[in-house]
């Protein structure tokens, strides 16, 4: 299977487990910018000369997604030579099976929280204080999945629902 069928394979998986359209074209925005961060870190090694060329070629002031996608491709390139392309497909479909895999296996987590599963409340409950549970449960709220923070943050696991 290549990449571009690995791509779609994904793309099917993540619906299937509850990403929308939209969700989907977020994450392939924050793909993108990682690809975008291994590519400047891959142009850090090149000489001064093939930056310069790479730099008189970009579009200084991007108005459109044509022109993001002509410099990414040129950033891609210099960075990647004749495998820019490939690279660009196997590090997004990596990107979005990492996704697959994390979403498994939290909703997997979720499902034995919610089950009871001392393991599984310790491990939630140990995360408490960790910004980036705070940030879940206020998208949670803001979503409309509870009512509020303090709501999502005192359930008991049998109360959670998801």
């Amino acid at each position: 299977m290549d990449y571009t069928q690995q791509i779609e394979a994904a793309k099917q998986e993540l619906l299937s487990l509850g990403f929308t359209e939209e969700k989907y074209n977020k994450l392939l925005e924050l793909a993108l910018e990682e690809l975008v961060d291994n590519a400047l870190n891959e142009l850090q090694e090149k000489d001064m000369e093939a930056l310069q060329n790479l730099e008189s070629k970009l579009i200084p002031d991007v108005t459109s997604l044509d022109e993001a996608n002509k410099n990414l491709d040129l950033i891609l390139s210099v960075a990647y030579g004749e495998k820019a392309f490939e690279t660009k497909q196997k590090m997004l479909a990596d990107y979005l099976n990492l996704t697959i895999e994390e979403t498994k296996s939290v909703k997997n987590l979720l499902q034995r929280y919610q089950a009871g599963d001392p393991t599984a409340i310790a491990a939630i409950e140990a995360q408490k204080d960790n910004p980036e549970l705070e940030e879940l449960i206020k998208y949670l709220t803001e979503e409309g999945v509870a009512t509020s923070e303090d709501d999502v943050a005192s359930q008991s696991p049998q109360q959670t629902s998801l």
